[in-house]
């Protein structure tokens, strides 16, 4: 049985290669051609959540007081909704093309690299 084929049915994600931070180009669907900034991902469900692309809106009650005088302001509030994990595409910094990540080893370690220009891939460190 192959590999992929054996997670799934264990329930186990696969790690995806893109990370909050990174810019991606959206490739399929309606956001078609829009470019942004990866917010957040779900490995678990595949999908990542793209900062200004696929926004949705969210008709919010106004919520209860929490401690004292704050109270939620209600309304229509937009929000980014995730998307699938393959309708989006990694876009190298040093090219600025859409690109797949491929890995090689360089010393002991695995370092990601760009299939187009074929420089590593260096993500900004995380704060």
């Amino acid at each position: 049985m192959p590999r992929r084929q054996r997670a799934a049915e264990a329930g186990t994600s696969r790690p995806l290669d893109i990370r909050s931070g990174d810019t991606v180009v959206v490739i399929a669907g309606s956001e078609r051609g829009k470019r942004g900034v990866v917010q957040r991902t779900l490995s678990a469900e595949g999908r990542i959540v793209v900062e200004g692309v696929n926004i949705r809106k969210r008709h919010q009650r106004s919520g209860q007081q929490r401690g004292g005088t704050t109270a939620l302001q209600g309304g229509i509030i937009d929000f980014p909704a995730p998307l699938a994990y393959s309708n989006v595409q990694l876009v190298c910094p040093k090219c600025d093309r859409p690109t797949r990540l491929g890995h090689r080893v360089e010393g002991e370690r695995m370092v990601p690299f760009c299939k187009r220009c074929n420089e590593p891939y260096l993500r900004a460190p995380r704060a």
